[in-house]
Parts: structure tokens; C-alpha cells; sequence
């Protein structure tokens, strides 16, 4: 499977949360059910860009954490919510993110929800890495994640990617 030049795509930067490895859990879920509900806290991303994306491919750049070597995924979505999906098809670790049992300050009754249904996260190569560019103003996402406490960008590549 090849990601054409220049699709459009969106970067999260994720944590790990506690002593769960966000990659592995949904890695874990993913394997046993052909899919898995990822969830993404805060401020809502644009609908209508999400949606673009989604009919460009739903690619999703999963960046990790600088701890754990600033690795990057590829995942790919066929599907958005703002409600919890009733199947439980995601980590075990969100019932303590969604029910107030944790401490890591995660929980917040105003805070907005969206859930992106994955069926594929695979690694990125370094050298697919480095072809992301920040859509609005075309410098490398390398060179501005470090400089930013953004979590969510809308990228592109300047190279097809191989999935």
C-alpha cells in the first residue's frame, strides 16, 4: 500500500500513560480485533479536515514521546466519533482516563473527546519521517516538533510513503 505526495494527514504526539505503552496496547487490540478505538483528549480538530483526510486515506502519523526515541507510526482510520464506541474495542487503560481513577490528571468532565478507528499502525521509517512537512507552512515536522507543544498537526508528505 503506497501513500501518494502530498496527502493529507494528521500528527499526534502521544503519551504513554502510566506503565502502559500507548503503541503496544493499541498494537495489542488491533491484533485481536482487526481494529482499535484510539482516543484523543482536548480541543476537537477540525471536522471538515478530518474528514478530507479520511477520504484521502485516513493516514495518521503517531509520534512518541522524546523518552521513548521520538518514534513515528503510521496508522490508518476508517472512521471518527465523538462518543465513546459502545463496543469497547480499545486499551483497558482508558476506563481509568474516562472514569476519574487515575492521577496523572488526564480526567477532566469539560474536556472533548474524539475516537479514530484504526485498522492499521505500523513504524515509520526514519527516512519516511523525514518527508512530513507542516501543511500551512511547509517546514519539516522534525524541525518543529521539538519547538512546539502542539499536539496535533496537519501534515503532508513530499514523498509516497510505503505502508
Amino acid at each position: 500500500m503506497n501513500i501518494a505526495v502530498n496527502t493529507k494527514m494528521l500528527l499526534f504526539r502521544f503519551n504513554n500513560f502510566g506503565k502502559n505503552s500507548f503503541i503496544s496496547a493499541h498494537m495489542e487490540i488491533l491484533q485481536k480485533f482487526g481494529y482499535v478505538w484510539m482516543l484523543k483528549l482536548g480541543r476537537r480538530s477540525n471536522i471538515e479536515k478530518l474528514k478530507e483526510i479520511k477520504e484521502n486515506g485516513g493516514w495518521l502519523v503517531l509520534r512518541s514521546p522524546k523518552t521513548d526515541g521520538s518514534m513515528s507510526y503510521i496508522a490508518k482510520f476508517s472512521d471518527i466519533s465523538e462518543k465513546e464506541p459502545k463496543d469497547g474495542v480499545y486499551p483497558n487503560y482508558y476506563d481509568e482516563i474516562l472514569n476519574e481513577t487515575n492521577d496523572q490528571g488526564f480526567y477532566n468532565p469539560n474536556t472533548s473527546y474524539q475516537w479514530f478507528k484504526i485498522e492499521i499502525i505500523s513504524e515509520l521509517t526514519e527516512s519516511d519521517a523525514n518527508t512530513l512537512f507542516i501543511s500551512e507552512s511547509g517546514k519539516s515536522v522534525n524541525d518543529v516538533i521539538g519547538t512546539t507543544r502542539t499536539a496535533v498537526m496537519f501534515i503532508q508528505n513530499n514523498k509516497a510513503i510505503s505502508v
